[in-house]
């Protein structure tokens, strides 16, 4: 099975490495390879740790030279428009090629769009690094059939929820996120993260697939956290409460906000960059929770849906 890999940031190297330290114990790995390697310097054929362009092409003229069966898209999303990933991913799907990602944009963007494509050809769709990372978000509802889901609610930004945390133990908002991009939790530039627009992302793909909704980022109102005044903050610890920004779907409700909860709500217990996910359909309610961020646990969630794929069980 070739592998084209699109992009090769710290997830796309986190992938290889992970690739070839577990393909000597996993059978079903030992027929995959990478046949190359396409970011914006061009396409590096073959499977080689550093990076070096061997020819100038653009992501769809590389899926021409390369015939992959899977691309693995690790790209930094693109949120205007997910170019070049959505025609990447039509493209491939198409002509049967599979596509797995982390890339939230296209799905948050064209859903449908996409998965009306792959249902036409039975090429399939591996996305569980998209939400969660490699905590089995997605992949937890491919083996819950015949349940229907009524509502999702979580915990779907590290960032947020690590300086929500540290302003309840004490810092100011300037100094929680200081720390936070100190320890590599935010991005330099976080208005991504702060503004809700991240969960939101994340709650729309989460949405069109558990509960075959139709949406598109921007279908629904989202608040981050920029607003929340430390006093706020103090109040609620004084209740006994937290202020968590909490993403939530229901048959008529989509939202990200700001919610103050209660040591009776199990989301209460979810902090610093840990994520968390309850789902309730008619038969139970499943609560999940580990890291949603982190370039070895997105890789991994790229790793886990290929050996789904491999498996027949995507």
């Amino acid at each position: 099975m070739k592998l084209l890999l699109i992009g090769y940031g710290n997830v796309g190297k986190a992938f290889r490495r992970l690739l070839h330290e577990k393909k000597d114990n996993y059978p079903i790995l030992q027929g995959v390879e990478i046949a190359g390697i396409i970011t914006r310097q061009g396409l590096m054929v073959g499977d080689k740790e550093n990076f070096s362009p061997d020819k100038q092409l653009t992501v769809l003229e590389a899926i021409d030279y390369i015939n992959p069966d899977v691309i693995v898209d690790m790209s930094v999303p693109n949120y205007k428009d997910g170019e070049p990933s959505v025609s990447a991913y039509i493209k491939a799907l198409s002509r049967k090629i599979h596509v797995i990602t982390v890339n939230k944009a296209p799905l948050a963007l064209k859903f449908r769009e996409i998965f009306e494509v792959a249902e036409k050809t039975g090429a399939k769709i591996g996305f569980q690094g998209t939400v969660m990372s490699g905590t089995p978000s997605i992949n937890l509802f491919r083996i819950q059939p015949v349940a229907e889901v009524s509502r999702i609610r979580g915990i779907l930004n590290g960032t947020t929820n690590y300086i929500l945390t540290r302003i309840y133990e004490g810092l100011s908002f300037n100094e929680a996120l200081k720390e936070a991009k100190e320890k590599g939790y935010a991005e330099e530039d976080p208005t991504l993260d702060l503004n809700g627009f991240d969960a939101a992302a994340k709650l729309t793909i989460l949405s069109n697939f558990i509960m075959n909704r139709s949406l598109k980022l921007g279908d629904f109102k989202f608040k981050g956290i920029t607003e929340i005044t430390n006093e706020e903050i103090r109040r609620a610890k004084s209740e006994g409460k937290k202020i968590k920004l909490i993403a939530y779907a229901d048959n008529y409700v989509v939202q990200v906000s700001p919610q103050i909860i209660g040591p009776q709500d199990p989301l209460y217990y979810i902090d610093g960059v840990e994520n968390a996910l309850e789902i309730q359909n008619e038969i139970q309610r499943i609560i999940i929770r580990g890291p949603g961020a982190g370039p070895i646990n997105a890789a991994y969630g790229a790793l886990s849906d290929l050996v789904l794929l491999l498996e027949g069980c995507l």
